[in-house]
């Protein structure tokens, strides 16, 4: 289902800053996969750009907020790609 901007923002506000409170950037974009049943859909997306230091913990919370919104919005899979880098502000 379509997912509106209010409600992709309760999720964040609920189920990304409480675990991530520290900041967080996110892009919109239109985005297209195939689905279970061979399927191409196109649909609106949404890229949460997360800077923190790599811990289990901050493994583990990444993974829950995957789930929390496979769970909250229908979605059969949702994207994580985790990449060691060097920021500074």
């Amino acid at each position: 289902p379509d997912i509106t901007e209010q409600e992709f923002q309760g999720f964040v506000d609920d189920k990304i800053t409480r675990r991530f409170p520290d900041g967080l950037t996110i892009l919109s974009g239109k985005g297209q996969f195939k689905d279970s049943a061979n399927v191409i859909i196109q649909e609106g997306s949404k890229l949460v750009i997360l800077l923190y230091p790599f811990s289990k913990e901050a493994s583990a919370n990444v993974d829950a907020i995957r789930t929390d919104y496979k769970g909250a919005f229908q979605q059969q899979s949702v994207l994580r790609v985790d990449e060691p880098t060097c920021v500074s502000f």
